[in-house]
């Protein structure tokens, strides 16, 4: 019978803590679109955590908080929550959504977290024409053979012949693997991947993420692009372990590129990759990419329902404009 009222005074006390470890948190969201003006009836949410017992902190459950933004695009919600965080995001039709804000509260005081009642600044980008294309995650993508360039059909999704189904090399990768160096005890590798292209005048430039809506410009460039992209990977005896990538590299590429007895392009196809290119000691790399099907078009803005892989597997599918 002790024992039971110890049982029962320990879950008393740690229900109360429980309650009393949720604070009330108060944002204004203030949404406008890319000219400045402010954006009305958006829907604008927060999300609290608040946790479960015996789950502890990042287990528990997510609170949504949501409200539509006034004539002035703003919108002030209140929830409460014991993670000294909540995450904030946007949605307004005929705009991209835009999530990914967030705020760090550093404190509570008399049962409110503070700061009390900050603003989060959130710009919409409002949607343009957006096209069919081929958009496809690789996966994890395997070379066929290493210390050669291998040609990789956009518009397919395979390597060209006798590799794959494909019929243009688009892209050309190509895999060399330092095997004087490559130590599979002492896990060391040195591995190069070079990218190129089969055409005067494809290329590739890189560009940086935005954080939040759209994530880049709705236009690739006219210009800028390099006929080559080296990436390199490598653990080294006595050296630090090297990846040049990077969470918010993005690129914009051409190819199938055309030109003129006066060496001006007349016919171009365009498409923008999505992540970096991720690549591997092994043979093995994967990306996500985007290609525009119509000639000399720079339009980069996808639309999901109009993907031209009609039967993508699951894990290839892509729903980001």
């Amino acid at each position: 019978m002790k024992n039971m009222k110890l049982a029962s005074t320990g879950i008393l006390l740690f229900s109360l803590a429980f309650k009393l470890s949720a604070y009330e948190g108060r944002v204004t969201i203030h949404v406008v679109g890319e000219d400045g003006l402010p954006i009305d009836n958006a829907k604008a949410s927060i999300q609290f955590t608040v946790a479960t017992p015996g789950g502890g902190l990042g287990n528990g459950k997510v609170l949504n908080v949501e409200g539509l933004t006034d004539t002035n695009g703003i919108c002030v919600l209140t929830g409460n929550g014991d993670d000294a965080s909540v995450g904030a995001a946007v949605l307004k039709e005929g705009y991209y959504g835009s999530d990914g804000y967030g705020i760090e509260f550093t404190g509570s005081l008399l049962g409110r977290w503070q700061p009390w009642n900050p603003t989060i600044e959130v710009v919409l980008q409002k949607q343009g024409v957006q096209v069919p294309m081929y958009a496809r995650k690789t996966g994890d993508l395997k070379i066929p053979a290493t210390n050669q360039p291998i040609g990789f059909d956009l518009t397919k999704g395979d390597w060209v012949a006798p590799y794959g189904k494909g019929e243009t090399g688009d892209f050309l990768f190509r895999f060399d693997d330092d095997l004087k160096i490559k130590n599979e005890q002492h896990h060391f590798y040195d591995a190069t991947w070079t990218i190129s292209f089969s055409n005067e005048g494809d290329g590739i430039q890189p560009a940086i993420s935005s954080s939040h809506g759209l994530r880049l410009p709705r236009q690739a460039p006219s210009d800028g692009y390099e006929p080559m992209l080296v990436k390199r990977i490598y653990r080294l005896e006595g050296r630090a372990t090297y990846s040049d990538f990077r969470e918010d590299q993005n690129y914009f590429f051409r190819v199938r590129t055309k030109k003129n007895d006066k060496g001006q392009i007349v016919s171009a196809l365009y498409g923008k990759i999505y992540g970096d290119i991720r690549v591997g000691q092994d043979g093995y790399m994967r990306f996500t990419y985007y290609l525009n099907p119509e000639p000399n078009s720079r339009n980069m803005e996808f639309d999901p329902r109009q993907n031209l892989f009609r039967n993508s597997k699951p894990l290839e599918r892509v729903s980001a404009p």
